[in-house]
């Protein structure tokens, strides 16, 4: 399946963006990337690659604005000639093999070209130069690689499993024994560009009563959620949830947060789903001075139709 990830109004802009840097030369003096487009025109890329040879005589790395990436996305965007970007990207990567940006480029290349495999390969090398290199440049690569391998793998879907509405029926626990009960309703959608986990929470008299936004930190490699309510002492709470796939419809959560005291909390977290979209989640709580994880909440959540 062709992934597009808004490939084209990103990388339009990020030209844009660069054109101060590319394009501000006077008019009468085109800089190396025009100047390669224009005989890739006229007589093909491989006369372009030549060029390219015969005229680059700066052959310090520029990052974004080097004259074979600049290149690169005019002949993807601009004149839609994939084989020709190819060549372009791969002639960057020989060129400049130990720097980050030339894989991220071609990475984006084969999304357009719908290669998903050969993109996060790419992306995994571009994330592995830019870790290793301390520069300004190669943190922006490093979070930009990151953040499109999450999205190819779907981390950030990890809780499409909650989108729709449900009744919760809560059973609150102490030492094994049920010491509360209580029922509210969870409402869960997406923003448009699927990408933002909205929950809001209504209690039984169909008020809402509590919202949840989530969103993945390619970078962290975690969920950071705020919890909403207006009876929290803290208004806000902010938490971290690191997510591990347990197998057979089940994950299990590790989330942390901080009180308004300064105290570190962690919870464990362990869900499963069946095939009648029902959920089953517990949560696990511990005491500071123990590793004994108690259960303390189980949540049976039943879609409603």
């Amino acid at each position: 399946m062709k992934i597009h990830l808004n490939l084209k109004w990103i990388l339009g802009m990020l030209l844009i963006s660069l054109s101060p840097l590319v394009l501000g030369q006077e008019k009468s003096e085109p800089n190396l990337s025009d100047k390669l487009h224009t005989e890739y025109k006229l007589n093909g890329i491989d006369k372009s690659l030549k060029m390219y040879e015969k005229l680059n005589i700066e052959k310090d790395y520029t990052g974004l604005s080097e004259p074979l990436n600049v290149l690169g996305y005019k002949l993807m965007l601009e004149d839609q000639d994939m084989d020709a970007a190819k060549k372009v990207f791969l002639a960057q990567i020989e060129e400049y093999s130990n720097e980050a940006n030339p894989y991220d480029s071609y990475a984006d290349l084969m999304l357009e070209m719908g290669n998903k495999d050969e993109a996060k390969e790419n992306l995994q090398k571009s994330i592995d130069i830019a870790h290793k290199n301390d520069m300004d440049q190669e943190d922006e690569i490093y979070i930009a690689s990151k953040t499109k391998l999450a999205k190819l793998e779907n981390k950030h879907r990890i809780f499409d499993f909650m989108v729709g509405d449900y009744t919760v029926d809560i059973l609150n626990f102490t030492e094994d024994k049920v010491t509360s009960t209580n029922k509210i309703r969870s409402s869960s959608s997406f923003d448009e560009n699927g990408n933002i986990l909205t929950v809001i929470l209504y209690n039984q008299g169909k008020n809402p009563v509590a919202k949840r936004i989530l969103v993945y930190d390619a970078v962290q490699e975690r969920y950071d959620m705020a919890f909403i309510s207006p009876v929290d002492p803290l208004g806000i709470r902010v938490s971290h949830i690191k997510v591990k796939d347990l197998g057979d419809n089940k994950v299990e959560l590790m989330e942390t947060f901080i009180d308004r005291k300064g105290k570190e909390h962690i919870s464990r977290h362990e869900i499963e789903m069946d095939s009648e979209d029902n959920i089953e989640w517990v949560i696990f709580a511990r005491e500071s001075a123990s590793d004994e994880w108690k259960k303390s909440t189980v949540k049976n959540y039943s879609k409603n139709t």
